[in-house]
Order: structure tokens, then sequence, then C-alpha cells
């Protein structure tokens, strides 16, 4: 007999059904979605105890509009983040985003499926969730870097150039230019080749949001 209901939101199909068949090998009765949309169909439909909730979901709403909107309709559902994403600031959010108490696992670091079933189960006591807040981890990916930097090193990412920045952040292209550099030394980059330093930077980023692509 299946005590707790948990839904698993995730947009690719294979990490969905894996995670389904490791929640349900641990005794939890497991739905899932694969999207926002999804979810919340889901949401009314089994009123569960918790979401596992990958943040980038997408088109529509990511994980955080997601959690965002379930826990105001259930204040009391329990929240696990499981995603490649080091920190909400990657994705101009904050970490007001995340609900109280709710567990952030980044999926790369996880070394088994056991700290999944550890975080979820705390989350479901109501328990101190803080060890399983990666989002918090001094030395995760990209640390280093502002949420402005953040902002500015996606749009290097989405290859606009200092100018299309600029225009876009209504700014002199020699505050961006100054951001940039920035950016490359925190970031260990040689500032002298800015064109080589870019595609360092731009690895540097996927390698952080998207490990394993």
């Amino acid at each position: 007999m299946y005590s707790r209901h948990v839904v698993v939101v995730e947009n690719e199909p294979l990490m969905r059904d894996l995670i389904g068949k490791t929640l349900e090998s641990s005794g939890f009765k497991v739905t899932t979605a694969a999207n926002a949309a999804d979810a919340k169909r889901v949401h009314l439909a089994v009123d569960p105890d918790a979401m596992v909730i990958d943040i980038e979901l997408g088109p529509g709403p990511d994980g955080f509009d997601l959690a965002s909107a379930i826990t105001t309709a259930s204040p009391e559902i329990s929240i696990v983040f499981l995603t490649n994403i080091p920190d909400p600031r990657v994705v101009g959010k904050d970490v007001k985003n995340i609900p109280k108490n709710a567990a952030y696992l980044r999926k790369s670091n996880l070394v088994d499926t056991s700290e999944l079933i550890d975080a979820l189960n705390s989350v479901l006591k109501n328990e101190d969730a803080s060890k399983f807040r990666h989002d918090l981890d001094s030395q995760r990916p990209l640390a280093q870097l502002s949420r402005k930097q953040l902002e500015v090193l996606k749009q290097i990412s989405d290859g606009l150039s200092n100018q299309q920045i600029a225009d876009s952040r209504q700014t002199s292209v020699r505050a961006v230019e100054g951001m940039v550099s920035r950016i490359f030394e925190a970031l260990n980059i040689d500032v002298q080749d800015e064109g080589n330093s870019r595609v360092d930077a731009v690895k540097k980023y996927f390698l952080a949001t998207r490990p394993g692509e």
C-alpha cells in the first residue's frame, strides 16, 4: 500500500521515467507530468503530497513558476527541485523563488539516487532541508558571478554582441565591455583575446547549465 503520492515534473521522457521508477521502488506512488500545464492538471486530479520538479520545462512556465503556483494553492505540499541549473540566479530568479523548506538538488551532483530519496523524505517530514540545498554550495559552478553578471553571460551565450547587450540593457557599450571583462576575470579566462574569451565563457556556461550535452 502506497502511503505518499509524488508528482514528477520532468520534460525529458527518459529522465522522467527513471525518476518515477526510482521513487516507486522506494515505496512512493508516482504520477508524472511533462510540463507545468500537465503538472497543474495532475495536481488538481490527485492532490499529491510532494512534487519533484525540474526547472527547465520547455516552452511556458518554468519549475519556479510552477512551484509558486502550486504552493500558493496548496501551501502544505512538499517540493524538491531536481535540475541541472546551479542556482536560481542563472535563470534570472532569486533564492526567494525557492519555497520554504524545499530541497534543491543538482542532477550532476547526485552520486546515487539515495540523496533524492533522503531529500524527499526530509521535506515530507518538514525537517530542515538545508543539507539538500545544492544551490547554496559555495563550490557550485558560476557561484563567483553576481546575478547581473550571470544575465550578461547568458546573453553572451545567446550570441549577442556587446552592442546588442548594451541596447537590451539600455547602457553604453563601454559599460558592457567592462562588465564582460570582469566576467572573464571571475571565470579565470584570459581577457586579452576577446574572441576566444567569449568562446571559453560560453563553454563554461553550458558546462554549468547543461552537463552531459
